[in-house]
């Protein structure tokens, strides 16, 4: 497999690819999958109906019995239109690929071998995204084969899909962004590989062979942004959805994490006029409320107790990171404003993220304030149903999805 990016279109014919022409598909039956895998293919032989999605469990009350959370300032306001031709609703969901899933828990004592496997995975997913239902979906880590499977069974429940994989060799996994067809027509898209645009802005700089040198090797990463620009169908509106992995590095990281926020709201605010236009930036930012990336995305501006720390990042032990010392335009965007739709509603955020050790809110859905109010947000699930540990018999993947209903203002 080389090492060329990839990003698949889905439409009512065929698959389309920019580096290889998939099979034509004549007559898609959504009442039999199948999943395609490096070494094979394996057949799913139910339907895609909610009775029979859910692998050989049948415990998914956790994930379907989740309510909405209302945003209080929403409903005591006569000044809001509630009507469905103003509303969306959008999912962020870091899904875990199948080239973690073995590798990460596959000596984990709470899931069982077959539980990590990609079919049981798949039924139970698909059972939870049809209970979810919202307009826009944005999954991370989508594995490249996976994705032709996916791309059908969201087509067989009404929407459309694209995908771009993640950079690298040894990295067959990406993002992918979903939108029903009945509600909204896709405009443009964008693919951002945050290495590259760092490493052509670092290019430009006036400094030493040397320093730049440095640089390039410090924003080296395999993350990616998949940006899409969105026609609503009821209201006329446009909204822009920035689907985001931010690198993980063991958290070991954060100058590198702020630069790839900073170029993802660049890039954002580049396609919407500098958010004139509706705009979501959603997905897994690897990183909590509290740090330097969170702030940088909360406030657009980073603490000069952050900026000190993050001089002092170390890479290899011996050589600290130059990010923040030689390139401190990388750590800025437009002055824009983006509020997170949880802690708007909540007051906090919630803890996505319970892939033992790890416990943290790690995913969010961050949106535009002055054109989106966030009308309500959907409950994860309580602590006594991930302690132990997911993925699980139930829960497909070790983060948890996020919902949110936006109003056009």
């Amino acid at each position: 497999m080389d090492d060329s990016r990839q990003s698949i279109y889905v439409d009512d014919e065929k698959f389309h690819s920019k580096t290889e022409k998939l099979p034509k598909n004549p007559k898609l039956d959504c009442n039999r999958m199948q999943i395609g895998i490096s070494d094979g293919s394996i057949e799913v032989n139910q339907p895609l109906s909610s009775s029979n999605l859910e692998g050989k469990s049948s415990h998914l009350s956790p994930l379907s019995a989740r309510n909405s959370i209302d945003n209080h300032l929403v409903h005591h306001s006569s000044m809001m239109p509630l009507s469905g031709v103003h509303v969306f609703s959008i999912v962020a969901y870091n899904i875990l690929a199948e080239c973690n899933a073995g590798r990460e828990f596959g000596n984990s004592p709470w899931v069982e071998p077959e539980q990590l496997a990609v079919e049981y995975r798949h039924r139970n997913l698909m059972h939870e995204l049809k209970f979810l239902d919202a307009d826009i979906v944005c999954l991370q880590e989508v594995g490249e084969s996976y994705f032709k499977t996916l791309a059908s069974a969201m087509k067989c429940i009404g929407y459309e899909g694209q995908y771009l994989r993640r950079k690298g060799v040894n990295i067959p996994e990406g993002e992918a962004t979903f939108y029903k067809i009945n509600c909204f027509e896709k405009l443009s898209s964008k693919e951002v590989i945050f290495s590259d645009v760092a490493e052509k802005e670092i290019n430009s700089l006036d400094l030493d062979s040397e320093i730049k040198d440095e640089l390039r090797t410090s924003v080296a990463s395999h993350a990616v942004m998949l940006l899409v620009k969105l026609s609503h169908r009821a209201s006329g509106k446009i909204v822009n959805v920035g689907n985001i992995h931010v690198a993980w590095d063991e958290f070991k990281r954060p100058d590198l994490q702020c630069v790839q926020i900073a170029l993802a709201m660049r890039e954002l605010a580049d396609v919407s006029e500098t958010m004139k236009q509706p705009s979501i930036m959603c997905g897994d930012f690897n990183c909590s409320p509290g740090t330097a990336p969170y702030q940088l995305m909360e406030t657009n501006r980073l603490s000069e107790e952050h900026l000190t720390a993050l001089k002092k990042v170390v890479l290899d032990n011996t050589r600290m990171s130059p990010l923040a010392t030689f390139w401190p335009r990388g750590f800025s965007y437009p002055k824009v404003s983006m509020k997170s739709a949880y802690a708007t509603v909540l007051g906090n955020e919630p803890m996505t993220c319970w892939g033992l050790p790890w416990i943290c809110a790690l995913d969010y859905i961050w949106h535009s304030p002055e054109n989106l109010t966030v009308k309500n947000v959907l409950e994860t699930v309580s602590a006594k149903e991930t302690e132990k540990g997911i993925p699980n018999a139930i829960f497909p993947s070790d983060h948890l999805s996020l919902k949110a209903e936006f109003i056009f203002n």
